[in-house]
């Protein structure tokens, strides 16, 4: 097994401070947070605050996951294949699956390649991460688990893919991959073996949820109705301070007020119906390798929820004095 360590990059260091940056502030939020809530004030202040403090904990794990990924990308090559890993993504390349090597950012006619990241066209990496699927014209669909920019990368060229890397010897490398190609070929494989075919295993972090973001469908709607509740709270942001102190919370058949509460008791609905909505996230999570159909019907169960409790909010606050 021969290591093949990936150029070194000043962005790890980013990745070690940033995420350090973003706990401080969530930390620093909840200070004028607390204050605000003790008050029983609910407003947009309130609410902004409650989501830059949710926003930068989720981008503080983002950070970390990138951090992870960068500090353990590297690449090996055995006697049969080569090993691309970036965090828990793991990309077995068997050399007789392999067409083409190529160095230095240029195909075999030096032609440049050019690149755009699929689905994001226009978005600008950050500098020593370059990971993820990529669009190329020359190429096609371009995998790249590298710390250099495209121009600069070794491409390994297989039927279907290419990945781009970037050993710190690169030419050696390409050495390295070609004499294994051409000593391995899938020419010669007649039927080709499944052990030649080039394949993708995920472990840890990278394999939680990567069914699940790859579903659209359940993509959306778990997105969706996130929002939903998100507009509700911001609806109760606006009109809370403007509720009068005993509020009509209920009535009977006859459009008779049976219950009457503070305005807290509404804040109760959109709480109750995030926590449906992270119950239901949760076990369409653990069903979507078993039954698909059972995440989906969880997901937009969890909307369907956020648009009953929104039309009760609705409902009350129409009716309030």
């Amino acid at each position: 097994m021969t290591y093949w360590r990936p150029h070194t990059s000043p962005t790890r260091f980013l990745f070690a401070i940033l995420p350090l940056l973003c706990i401080g502030g969530a930390i620093w939020l909840w200070g004028p947070l607390s204050a605000r809530s003790a008050e029983n004030r609910f407003d947009p202040t309130v609410l902004l605050l409650g989501l830059m403090f949710f926003l930068l904990l989720v981008l503080a794990g983002l950070l970390v996951y990138m951090a992870w990924c960068q500090s353990t990308t590297g690449y090996r090559t055995s006697a049969t294949q080569l090993i691309i890993r970036c965090g828990g993504v793991w990309h077995m390349v068997p050399f007789a699956a392999v067409k083409a090597v190529y160095g230095s950012g240029v195909m075999g006619s030096d032609k440049a390649v050019t690149m755009r990241r699929a689905g994001l066209t226009g978005l600008v990496p950050l500098p020593g991460y370059y990971v993820g699927p990529w669009e190329s014209p020359q190429l096609g669909r371009v995998v790249m688990a590298a710390t250099r920019p495209p121009s600069q990368q070794v491409f390994v060229i297989t039927p279907g893919v290419t990945f781009g890397v970037s050993p710190q010897d690169a030419a050696a490398f390409v050495r390295h991959v070609s004499t294994k190609q051409e000593a391995d070929d899938l020419d010669y494989l007649d039927p080709p073996s499944r052990e030649a075919f080039v394949h993708t295993e995920l472990s840890g972090a990278s394999g939680w949820a990567s069914a699940l973001w790859a579903d659209r469908p359940a993509r959306a709607l778990l997105l969706v109705g996130l929002v939903l509740n998100v507009l509700l709270f911001l609806y109760l942001s606006f009109v809370y301070n403007g509720l009068p102190q005993l509020l009509p919370l209920h009535w009977s058949a006859q459009a008779e007020i049976d219950v009457i509460g503070d305005p807290t008791e509404l804040l109760r609905l959109p709480v109750f119906a995030l926590s449906v909505w992270w119950v239901n996230a949760v076990a369409g999570w653990l069903a979507l390798s078993r039954e698909r159909a059972a995440t989906l019907f969880l997901f937009a169960g969890a909307v369907a929820v956020q648009i009953v409790f929104a039309a009760a909010v609705l409902s009350i606050v129409g009716r309030a004095p």
